[in-house]
Formats: C-alpha cells, sequence, structure tokens
C-alpha cells in the first residue's frame, strides 16, 4: 500500500502514459500480485487460525491489486477519454482503499497472533524445562533418600550390635562355668545370627521362615540374658511363610522393645508375633516404659519405613495405646510386586 501510495503522489500523469510508467506499473502489479498467490499458497498449507488470517490478507492484497489494474487499464492508461464514469472510477478507487486496508488489518492481526503463538510456545518450552529440572532434582533427592537408608540399614548389620554382640560374650563367658551344654548351644544360636547377618546383608527382602528363623535364634541369646523377663510367642499360618519383608525387620522390632521397656522376672516383657486375615505380619509387645528415659535416634522404625517406601510398598501402621505397642507389617506376595528400582 506504501509503495503504491508513493508512486501515486510522485508521478504525474503523463508519466503513467509513458514506457517507463507501464514498466513500472507492470512490475509492480505484477510483483504484488505475485507475492498475493504465494502467500496463499504459502498458508494454505496451514490448517489453523494464522494461516486462515493469512490466506484472508492476501485474497484481499490480491483483489486489490487486481481493481487497481482495472483502473489503470481504464483510466491511466492510453485509452479514449471518457471510456469509463467519474463515478465508477471513485467507486474503483475506493474499493482499492478498502481492500488494502482489510489487507493491511488481516495482515497485523496475523502478526499479533504469531507473536502470541511465539511466546506462548516460549513459555510452556520454559515451563517444561523447569518441569523437567524439578523432576530431576527430586529424582536426586529419592536416590539420597535411598542411599541413606542403604547407609543406615549397613550400619544396623554392622552393629547388631556391638553392644549385643559384648552381652552375648559376657552371657556365653558366665555359661561356660556354670552349664557347658547351654553354652555350646548359645554358641549355636549366635553363629546362626551372624551367618544370618552375612547372608542377607546384600539383599532387599527375605522370606518371612528364613526372618523367623533369624528371630528364634536372636530371641535364644537374648532369653539366655533376660531369662523369665522375657517372652516371645509366634503364631503365624503356615500360608504365609514365603511372603517377603526386608531382612532384620523382626530383629529391629524386638531390639527396640527391649530397649525401651523394662524386662524383669516380676513384670514380663511380652512379644508376640502373629498373622492376620488381612496377610499382615503383626508384632506387639506389653507397653512398661523404662522409668529413666532412654536415649534413642530414632533410625529403627524409621529404617523400617525408609525400607518400605524404596520397595514402593504400603507403609506399615504404627499404633500405640492402650497398653501395647502394635507394628503392622505389609508382607510382599513376590518380587513382581516391586516397583522398577532407579
Amino acid at each position: 500500500m506504501l509503495i503504491n501510495v508513493g508512486l501515486f503522489s510522485l508521478s504525474d500523469e503523463n508519466w503513467y502514459r509513458s514506457v517507463a510508467g507501464h514498466i513500472v506499473s507492470g512490475v509492480y502489479w505484477c510483483l504484488m500480485i505475485g507475492i498475493s498467490v504465494m502467500g496463499i499458497g504459502i498458508a494454505a498449507r496451514r490448517k489453523d487460525a494464522i494461516g486462515k488470517t493469512f490466506i484472508m490478507g492476501s485474497v484481499f492484497m490480491l483483489l486489490s491489486e487486481l481493481n487497481v489494474l482495472v483502473y489503470a487499464l481504464l483510466h491511466r492508461w492510453p485509452f479514449p477519454d471518457n471510456v469509463v464514469s467519474i463515478d465508477l472510477q471513485r467507486q474503483l478507487l475506493w474499493g482499492e482503499r478498502i481492500l488494502e486496508l482489510l489487507s493491511f488489518s488481516l495482515c497485523l492481526v496475523f502478526y499479533q497472533r504469531y507473536v502470541a503463538v511465539t511466546k506462548a510456545v516460549e513459555q510452556t518450552q520454559l515451563a517444561e524445562q523447569i518441569k523437567q529440572e524439578r523432576l530431576e532434582a527430586e529424582l536426586a533427592m529419592q536416590r539420597l533418600e535411598q542411599e541413606k537408608t542403604n547407609v543406615q540399614l549397613r550400619a544396623l548389620q554392622a552393629q547388631v550390635n556391638p553392644h549385643f554382640l559384648f552381652n552375648s560374650l559376657n552371657s556365653l563367658s558366665a555359661l561356660i562355668d556354670d552349664d557347658q551344654g547351654r553354652a555350646s548351644h548359645f554358641v549355636d544360636q549366635l553363629s546362626q545370627v551372624y551367618r544370618y547377618l552375612l547372608r542377607t546383608s546384600n539383599q532387599a527382602l527375605t522370606t518371612l521362615a528364613s526372618e523367623l528363623d533369624f528371630i528364634e535364634s536372636y530371641y535364644h541369646l537374648l532369653k539366655t540374658r533376660h531369662g523369665s523377663g522375657l517372652t516371645l510367642t509366634v503364631q503365624v499360618n503356615p500360608a504365609y511363610q514365603a511372603k517377603l519383608l526386608p531382612p532384620f525387620t523382626l530383629q529391629l522390632l524386638v531390639e527396640n522393645a527391649v530397649k525401651h521397656n523394662i524386662v524383669l522376672a516380676n513384670e514380663p516383657l511380652r512379644i508376640n508375633i502373629v498373622t492376620d486375615d488381612a496377610g499382615y505380619l503383626v508384632v506387639s509387645n506389653n507397653l512398661q516404659r523404662k522409668r529413666t528415659p532412654v536415649l534413642s535416634n530414632g533410625v529403627g522404625l524409621s529404617t523400617i519405613l525408609a525400607q518400605y517406601q524404596k520397595l514402593d510398598q504400603l507403609p506399615p501402621d504404627i499404633i500405640e495405646g492402650e497398653g501395647r505397642f502394635t507394628v503392622r507389617l505389609p508382607l510382599i506376595e513376590s518380587l513382581s510386586e516391586l516397583a522398577p528400582q532407579q
């Protein structure tokens, strides 16, 4: 439109009737018509609103140039005078201006829409990048948490426990003098405990049957020290023996019960391990807190919870009330239940 205005304002009537005027006008019309047709062809490949807007603008531009061409052929170029009326000429000129304004307006709409779409795409890409970075950060945190849990578990496995081993050796020393038969059995149970520790040190899961065998040996060592002050009752449905759970889970719970409660012959600590109809392993003990509070970092229970979380399983239920402390452990059917580990 600006080129058109420039040609009309800078050139007189005689120039348009000259050979140079004919050539320039012809080149201008061919160029504008070609641009319009090319714009229609390019926009036709797009099926969205932007493409349709561009097509409409190109069509109006094409009609405008055709309108100018008709006007020039009828008036500006050397034809007999008064070949068309003044009214028709004015209508052609007004039609050209209207079509050019429509074309310009649609081009503006196209540009604004294009800018808006470009910004939306950039914002979407930025949001996706931020989301991806957040996910990577969360995965990194999960890996750190898993590694922390693994370190804690390895520390517990290495412990089980220097304190416990020291007490066991003291008990063994006393038995050797008093009852060599019991001392021999004590050594067998102690070796079973540490054999289990070595065998399962790198395992994420063990069978309930293996864990129960281990806890029986562990309980025997505790029983030698505490005598009638400690009792353990196991009532597990045989159908659940092949189910799985993280190793040392029962040892952590039994150790936790002994650590925080009074264990005396006249105030015995009673620990029960049973299965319920919902497929849970239920470990409970009567609450009789020690008079002197025991310092604890809470690693035992938190490690069990973290292990179940790491395996993407339902968390254990921890219930304290009515004189009992109870932990309900979900039993895992098979390794196929586990989510893929990162």
